[in-house]
């Protein structure tokens, strides 16, 4: 039965991003998911019951060509295709994707919730998407960076040099980092799990300060922390 129609771009995707369902068969013998790979949508649609079989839009008969890739269909096919009763269904997007297609800013108004003072208000900020940021810390005595998350990585440092005033001699937080999530929980998690990865060098009047760091160190636990969480994602 003809059951959807999607319309694919020529952009490739890592499968990993998507919240999809994976069972043992989608691995291979050494552990590996089998299509790490994929070409993203831009629109898909849904056939409306009662659904038509294939085998009154076409008489040929599609081999192993037409599941391990693309098999264009004859125009008069497509026609047919195109006369049936369809309805536009949403497709699945992580807070990654609509931040490379519409913009950092447009990925995190995306799930932004209205202003609430209710306590479903602030679950409801807890599964908007965020960011865990790194900012490097200028003009300090020993190198320092400043590990934290938000919703918007760009206000907060803007917030932060308004405070310290570098224009005036003081400090500058310049973020070198940062990594868009799903949810603001998931930004939390890996700023809790960073500060206690370097706990020893956490500055005591600001634990989210850490001192004598430099950032290669930084950005390499912060690169092993992202590749940990897409294979348990797996």
């Amino acid at each position: 039965m003809i059951l959807g129609l999607m319309e694919p771009t020529k952009t490739i995707v890592s499968s990993l991003d998507y919240d999809i369902a994976r069972g043992p068969r989608d691995f291979d013998e050494t552990g590996s998911y089998r299509w790490p790979y994929g070409l993203e949508l831009r629109r898909a649609w849904r056939f409306r019951e009662p659904r038509t079989s294939f085998a009154t839009i076409s008489s040929r008969r599609f081999s192993m060509d037409s599941a391990q890739g693309i098999v264009p269909l004859l125009p008069e096919e497509a026609e047919a295709t195109l006369r049936l009763s369809r309805e536009s269904v949403a497709l699945l997007r992580p807070a990654r994707t609509e931040a490379r297609i519409s913009g950092i800013e447009a990925a995190r108004r995306r799930g932004a919730p209205p202003p609430t003072t209710t306590r479903t208000g602030v679950m409801h900020m807890r599964r908007a998407p965020a960011f865990t940021y790194a900012m490097r810390i200028e003009g300090a005595a020993t190198p320092c960076c400043k590990i934290g998350w938000s919703f918007d990585w760009g206000m907060r440092e803007r917030q932060f040099n308004q405070a310290a005033m570098p224009e005036v001699g003081g400090l500058r937080y310049r973020t070198i980092l940062h990594e868009l999530w799903d949810t603001a929980a998931e930004a939390f998690r890996m700023e809790q799990a960073l500060l206690r990865k370097f706990d020893a060098r956490r500055h005591p009047q600001n634990r989210e300060i850490l001192a004598s760091t430099d950032v290669l160190t930084i950005q390499g636990a912060w690169i092993d922390y992202i590749m940990e969480a897409r294979r348990r994602n797996r």
